[in-house]
């Protein structure tokens, strides 16, 4: 009897999205480095060797876990029409797009700020290169360049502070602002109350940084 490729197919996906949410699950509340692979699997449901067929090491896996979250929160906070509904959005209403996604992820999901965090140390102490990280980083690349052409177009109106590089303003609101929802989700920022509710906080903090691209600060 030939072989059914299409519904090989799905199931192969069926698997993969298998041990990505096995994964995404242990990872996000135990840390990467301490949850084997084996455990992953066995999370999953599917044999250990099932596992390397699709992700041969905790890196490749980690990747996957990333790049698939992102992709779904962007979709998600985009809706049908994608990143082309912001097209003619200006840089501040931009960052305050993303800002609000952050903290929208904070107040309702934040294990994704968990694994995010998690997932950031883990790849620097595994020295993973640039190149190895495609596929997380390719969902985040619409909104960067939304930002930078938003930037390049408001450049000379007075609207946006002139002494900051486009890129290096993303860089610096994007990464600011996801940074410390990642260690309020984690717990690890150093307050009088650390187990308290800092939805406040990064709505306060959305606000100097949308001040300070505008350079009024």
């Amino acid at each position: 009897m030939p072989r059914n490729e299409e519904r090989d197919r799905r199931e192969a996906e069926q698997r993969k999205s298998q041990l990505i949410e096995a994964g995404f699950e242990l990872f996000s509340r135990h840390g990467i480095e301490s949850v084997s692979l084996s455990a992953v699997a066995e999370r999953a449901g599917v044999p250990a060797s099932t596992m390397y067929k699709y992700f041969q090491n905790k890196v490749n896996l980690a990747v996957a876990i990333s790049g698939r979250i992102w992709s779904d929160v962007w979709q998600t906070a985009l809706g049908a029409s994608g990143a082309a509904a912001l097209a003619n959005t200006s840089p501040c209403q931009l960052f305050e797009t993303y800002a609000d996604v952050i903290i929208s992820l904070y107040r309702s999901r934040p294990q994704v700020l968990r694994y995010s965090g998690n997932y950031k140390t883990f790849i620097r102490r595994e020295n993973v290169p640039q190149d190895a990280l495609g596929e997380h980083l390719d969902p985040l690349k619409p909104m960067e360049q939304l930002f930078v052409a938003s930037c390049r177009a408001a450049a000379g109106t007075g609207a946006l502070r002139a002494d900051v590089g486009a890129g290096e303003l993303y860089s610096f609101v994007a990464l600011t602002m996801l940074t410390m929802a990642e260690r309020y989700a984690q717990g690890i920022v150093w307050t009088d109350a650390p187990a308290a509710d800092h939805a406040a906080d990064l709505v306060r903090l959305k606000g100097m940084l949308s001040a300070w691209m505008k350079g009024e600060c």
